[in-house]
């Protein structure tokens, strides 16, 4: 068991060890909290009082466990940036993972050794929702940090197979939100995203530290 300190509100918070190197959140403030192993803390010695007390104790409840999508929503659009820029897209149109070959983008299945072993990737989810009119709208976009090695190497596997290198929330750089920006600019009609000013002001301010700008939400998995 570990306890861990919310950056935002100071709670002192119990995780299990098994959640290392992931993220929770904060059930105070909903701080994202990260989950490091240097935190495990021995059982003090020091004496109770003004003068040694021990840190305050941990909150009763568990840190929980930062949501993310085990499989891909077919109506979302999923997206891959490494530092620089997009490194592989995801749509239900058949193709499957598309990934970066030169200054285009061609079928994973088909290119697995264009697939990098490692490297600093962030899972970039595009939430379109379906509204009563018929028409859809980008109404929330989420990011995630991947595992540094071996994370687009699981498309091999299968399409939903990548959301298991998730390892907890990420952001973007500069560079990876204007890349975002023309893939949303180049494949959505304006009407879907331009009354959303939230993203806008997420992929066109200084911001590089938020996971996005809506709560994540995935349909239920099927029985």
């Amino acid at each position: 068991m570990l306890v861990v300190t919310c950056p935002s509100c100071q709670a002192r918070l119990k995780v299990s060890s098994q959640f290392t190197g992931r993220a929770g959140k904060c059930p105070r403030c909903g701080e994202i909290v990260p989950i490091r192993q240097s935190e495990q803390t021995p059982p003090s010695t020091a004496p109770t009082g003004a003068a040694g007390s021990s840190p305050p104790p941990a909150e009763d409840e568990d840190l929980p466990h930062i949501e993310h999508p085990d499989r891909l929503v077919r109506h979302f659009h999923y997206l891959v940036c490494d530092r620089q820029g997009l490194v592989a897209t995801w749509e239900s149109n058949g193709q499957g993972w598309m990934i970066r070959s030169g200054t285009t983008f061609v079928r994973a299945v088909r290119n697995a050794d264009k697939l990098p072993a490692q490297g600093d990737f962030k899972l970039v989810e595009l939430q379109i929702v379906p509204h009563p009119d018929g028409s859809h709208r980008l109404e929330g976009l989420h990011v995630y940090q991947l595992a540094s090695r071996y994370a687009l190497t699981r498309i091999e596997r299968g399409e939903d197979a990548i959301l298991g290198a998730i390892r907890g929330p990420g952001s973007l750089n500069r560079d990876q939100k204007a890349a975002v920006f023309r893939y949303i600019r180049e494949k959505f009609m304006r009407p879907m995203w331009e009354d959303n000013q939230a993203l806008i002001d997420y992929l066109t301010n200084q911001d590089y530290h938020s996971p996005g700008i809506s709560p994540p939400t995935h349909p239920a998995s099927p029985a």
